[in-house]
């Protein structure tokens, strides 16, 4: 079983009380047992003066009938008295004058009686099976001189049980002042050691649930005290350095979550950069076989496109007929068509530079849109053109900006069926310094699957030999060219808003 403080100090405690209080009752019930042989010692000496006081002269020492009578009458005041023996000491030794015992002789020696003849007293205790007796000599002086002496035998059974009821009450006593010694060491403890310490353990054990311990309310000016001031001042600190160190932790976190976010960033600019360079590649390598093939076609193509116009002009009318001419119509319409597909190649792969140059955008919407007006006819859909007045104007290649609003605008009409509707808008941002074209059409929309190649190379939403993959592609290639940008909001069978945002002119620029 494991005790506390408070029950060791009070166990301690009561084992010390036990031992101070054992050794003062054990002294007490010596110096009463002292006490109880000096009283009978002192009594001896009372009878040997009154004796001695009875008796006038060494003459009337030797008058047996009358120390007879007076050792009656002390008999008769001293119940406690067994035996009273009259001695008087002479040439011959000790004699006995007088006794209440004639028959029996109490055993003092001669040297008892030598002791007595020089004025002091003798004292001994006798056990017998009755009960303990106690035996007395002490000398009678006449003027002077010890002329004889007085034994006495006292009953110690008066004594005894005096001295059985002093060992009683000192044994009570010690107990119930052990006993209360013990409640009331037990309170002082509580109060002085058990409840400070207890305000300790406390505050310790709050440290279980909050990782701080609490601060100690001790306000004695004792070693409590003193510890517990101490306690609060390491607690304070512990406090100061655990907050320095969830916010130093705090800005560790927040640090090491920037540095991941800038490698998620970096991760992901490399993934960019990986992906357009394998664009890159593909292009250049595109763009060397698009390259041999305009030369190795082209050529030809513009031989046949010769000679066919060469055949027109040397057939005679009268054999141009009209399905001949319709035919020569269809061939070179063909190879037109061919030359142009390479022609597109070339420039998917090839733009010619130039100086950039202020370019208003109202002016190129308008121009463009009157290029495709025959294929909007044509495709039943209705364009709506919205400038906004003194829009301001954007720094680059005005052809290369119109083959942006160009390819924009027939991606809508492919989109678009017949009866469908296109808008163009063009509206400037100032809070930017920028200005945006929104090509919307009433087309199939883009799936949000679709929607995340749309802008890559020979990608393409269209039906197969519908186009190329590249319109797009070359699309965001010359807006980010102009440090521009394009987004794209689409919902399947609710069309598709193509928003193209370039840095405007500042203006005194």
């Amino acid at each position: 079983m494991r005790l506390s403080v408070r029950h060791k100090l009070t166990l301690l405690s009561a084992l010390v009380i036990l031992v101070v209080s054992s050794g003062f009752t054990w002294v007490n019930l010596v110096l009463a047992r002292r006490a109880i042989e000096e009283d009978l010692r002192t009594r001896a000496i009372v009878y040997a003066r009154e004796v001695a006081a009875a008796i006038g002269g060494r003459r009337e020492l030797e008058r047996g009938p009358e120390l007879t009578r007076l050792i009656a009458r002390l008999l008769e005041i001293r119940p406690t008295v067994l035996q009273l023996d009259i001695l008087a000491f002479g040439p011959e030794g000790a004699t006995v004058v007088a006794t209440n015992e004639p028959t029996v002789r109490l055993p003092f020696s001669r040297r008892d009686a030598e002791e007595v003849q020089a004025g002091r007293v003798v004292s001994r205790a006798i056990p017998a099976d009755a009960g303990d007796r106690r035996e007395v000599m002490a000398p009678i002086t006449l003027e002077g001189a010890v002329v004889g002496a007085v034994a006495v035998k006292f009953s110690a059974r008066r004594a005894e049980e005096l001295t059985g009821r002093i060992r009683l009450w000192a044994l009570t006593l010690a107990a119930v002042s052990l006993v209360l010694t013990g409640l009331l060491m037990s309170v002082a403890i509580q109060v002085v050691v058990d409840r400070p310490i207890r305000r300790f353990m406390d505050a310790i054990s709050t440290a279980a649930d909050e990782g701080v311990p609490g601060t100690v309310a001790v306000t004695t000016t004792d070693e409590f005290g003193v510890l517990a001031r101490h306690f609060n001042e390491m607690v304070s600190r512990i406090g100061r350095f655990g907050e320095e160190l969830r916010t130093r932790i705090a800005e560790a976190t927040g640090e090491l979550d920037r540095r991941y976010q800038q490698v998620e960033r970096l991760n992901a600019l490399l993934f960019e950069m990986q992906r357009r360079l394998g664009h890159a590649e593909r292009l250049a390598l595109s763009g060397r076989v698009m390259a041999e093939v305009a030369h190795e076609v082209g050529t030809p193509l513009h031989s046949v496109a010769g000679h066919l116009e060469l055949l027109r002009k040397d057939l005679p009318a009268a054999l141009v007929s009209d399905d001949v001419a319709r035919r020569l119509a269809v061939i070179e319409a063909q190879v037109a068509r061919v030359i142009e597909i390479i022609g597109r190649l070339l420039d998917a792969t090839r733009r010619a530079p130039g100086a950039p140059s202020a370019v208003d955008l109202n002016d190129l919407v308008r121009d463009t849109a009157l290029l495709v007006r025959p294929g909007l006819a044509s495709a039943g859909l209705d364009l709506d053109v919205r400038a906004e007045a003194a829009l301001p104007a954007v720094l680059g290649q005005r052809d290369q900006l119109q083959q942006v609003v160009l390819n924009l605008l027939t991606n809508a009409i492919d989109a678009t069926p017949s009866g469908g509707r296109i808008e163009v808008t063009t509206r400037s941002r100032p809070a930017r310094a920028e200005v945006e074209i929104a090509i919307a059409d009433t087309g199939v929309g883009i799936s949000s699957a679709d929607r995340k190649h749309i802008f890559e190379p020979f990608f393409s939403t269209k039906e197969t030999g519908g186009g190329t993959g590249l319109g797009l592609f070359i699309t965001a290639e010359i807006v980010r060219e102009h440090k521009g940008k394009i987004e794209l909001e689409s919902d399947e069978k609710q069309g598709s808003t193509f928003r193209v945002i370039l840095p405007a002119v500042r203006s005194g620029a």
